[in-house]
C-alpha cells in the first residue's frame, strides 16, 4: 500500500530541499499553508503525480549589480522575480534558467538559492488531505540576452507586462524581492 500523499509528497519535496542544500550550501526555507478549493487541490495532486514539484525562479543580477524584475498582469503594479513551474524532468535550476529566458529574455547562470517555500496545500473541503509542493527563488547572474518583452516566448495564458533592469529596488516589489525569509504570498 502506497503511502499518504501528505508523507509522500513532504518526503521527495524534503529531499529535494537536501540535494539543494548538499549543491549550493546553506538558504532559508519558509513554510506554508494554502487552502485550496477541490478542483485546485486535485491539479496539484496530479502535478505531483507526472513529477512536478513546484516552481522556480531567480533573482538575477547584472555586471553592474542591477536586479532584474517583472511586472505581469496578476498584480500589474508589483514588481517580481521571474519564475513559474517546474516541468517534469527538469531540475529547480533547470526550471528557473528556463522561466527567466521565457520571461525576460535573459539568459542567467545559477549561483545560490536565495530562499525556498515547502509549501504545504490543504483541501477546503477535507483538511486531511493534504501535500506538499515546492518553491525556490535562485540568485543568478545576468550572462546573455536583451531584458523585454516578448509575447512568444511565454506560455499559454501567461502575461508579461513589463521587464526592467533596476539600480535599486523600487518600492512597490513583493516582499521575497529583499528579505528571503518574508512570508510567502500565497
Amino acid at each position: 500500500m502506497p503511502a499518504p500523499l501528505s508523507l509522500r509528497t513532504r518526503r521527495a519535496i524534503d529531499d529535494r530541499i537536501d540535494g539543494l542544500r548538499e549543491q549550493f550550501g546553506p538558504f532559508p526555507v519558509v513554510d506554508a499553508t494554502r487552502l485550496n478549493n477541490p478542483e485546485f487541490f486535485e491539479h496539484g495532486v496530479e502535478m505531483f503525480e507526472r513529477g512536478q514539484r513546484g516552481a522556480a525562479g531567480a533573482r538575477v543580477t547584472d555586471d553592474d549589480g542591477r536586479l532584474l524584475l517583472l511586472r505581469d498582469d496578476r498584480d500589474p503594479e508589483t514588481w517580481v522575480l521571474p519564475g513559474g513551474g517546474h516541468e517534469s524532468g527538469e531540475t529547480f535550476p533547470e526550471t528557473a534558467k528556463r522561466e527567466v529566458r521565457e520571461e525576460t529574455g535573459v539568459d542567467c547562470e545559477i549561483t545560490g538559492v536565495w530562499r525556498a517555500v515547502r509549501k504545504r496545500f490543504v483541501r477546503r473541503d477535507d483538511p486531511q488531505r493534504r501535500g506538499y509542493l515546492l518553491e525556490v527563488f535562485f540568485t543568478a547572474d545576468a550572462v546573455g540576452g536583451d531584458a523585454g518583452v516578448e509575447p512568444d516566448r511565454l506560455d499559454d495564458g501567461e502575461t508579461v507586462l513589463d521587464v526592467r533592469w533596476f539600480d535599486e529596488v523600487p518600492a512597490n516589489v513583493i516582499p521575497v524581492v529583499t528579505d528571503p525569509t518574508a512570508p510567502p504570498v500565497v
